[in-house]
């Protein structure tokens, strides 16, 4: 008769441990969602922050905005532009 008390009290204890453990995991999960939820907003707004950025380097970035900012600041385009071919270049020392 001894036996099937102390079987009853291990089955129990058992069942309230598990219980136990079943509450803290699902309480440490539940905060971790939190945080994740945080996490995955901050990543959104980053990744909408980088996009704003890309985009307003390549604006900035390009032939015609470039060409508009040197106007602004009184650059002007060389009118006598001089090429130089390696075809049919001269030494500059001969050989002795």
């Amino acid at each position: 008769m001894k036996l099937p008390v102390i079987i009853l009290t291990l089955l129990i204890f058992t069942v309230i441990s598990l219980l136990i453990v079943n509450l803290t995991v699902s309480n440490m999960m539940s905060t971790g969602g939190i945080s994740l939820d945080k996490l995955q907003t901050q990543l959104s707004r980053l990744q909408l922050q980088d996009t704003n950025m890309e985009q307003k380097v390549l604006s900035m970035s390009s032939y015609t905005q470039i060409a508009s900012e040197a106007a602004k600041m009184g650059f002007v385009a060389d009118k006598n532009t001089v090429a130089f071919s390696a075809q049919n270049s001269m030494p500059l020392a001969y050989q002795q």
